[in-house]
């Protein structure tokens, strides 16, 4: 609840071109941005003339350098614009410091896509072994886990505890313990279903 009402005082803080930014943008990409330090501090001051924290464009006007649009850009692509992001970061913040969170935000998303890699093989596993609606559970788990890899990437982006953890990380194992337990219940049901033949 609390988290709700920081984010509504931060949305109705924000700069006219912020809000412009937050109309397509999902309830994700707002609330980590609002739980984020950046986030908290541009709500304790919001109302200020001088701010300290950015608002969305400034740190993604940095992004529009890259060639295309990061999201659906190529992955060479999505590098540059996450090089650029970082520069957007050194403008305020001490290269060690950037450099630092950096590899932090590298590492948390290395243990991610391995999660994913995991999830994946069990899928094409339970493609394999299963069908109809046990096959479609498992699928929708794996979108799930998709959807918190997503959290997860604005959580280190936007360097929101909550999304890098709770949303993120944690909820990729949870996501990825539910696919292995619906492949085991599916597995479970299969035998025993054969047993009575």
């Amino acid at each position: 609840m609390r988290a709700l009402v920081l984010c509504m005082i931060w949305l109705a803080a924000l700069p006219t071109q912020a809000k412009t930014c937050v109309e397509c943008h999902g309830d994700s990409a707002k609330k980590s941005w609002a739980l984020s330090k950046h986030g908290v501090i541009a709500t304790l001051e919001a109302g200020r003339e001088r701010r300290r924290a950015p608002d969305c464009a400034g740190c993604h006007l940095a992004e529009a350098a890259a060639p295309t649009p990061p999201h659906y850009g190529s992955k060479a692509t999505r590098e540059q614009a996450r090089a650029s992001a970082w520069d957007s970061c050194r403008s305020c913040h001490s290269p060690r410091y950037t450099t630092e969170q950096n590899a932090a935000a590298q590492r948390g998303l290395d243990i991610a896509l391995m999660k994913r890699r995991e999830a994946a093989a069990l899928l094409e596993v339970a493609r394999k072994e299963s069908g109809g609606p046990e096959i479609a559970r498992i699928e929708a788990l794996y979108a799930a886990l998709e959807g918190n890899l997503r959290d997860l990437r604005l959580g280190l982006a936007h360097q929101s505890p909550d999304y890098q953890w709770w949303l993120g990380q944690a909820a990729l194992d949870g996501s990825l313990l539910r696919i292995k337990g619906a492949l085991g219940e599916a597995r479970r049901t299969r035998a025993i279903a054969a047993a009575g033949k």
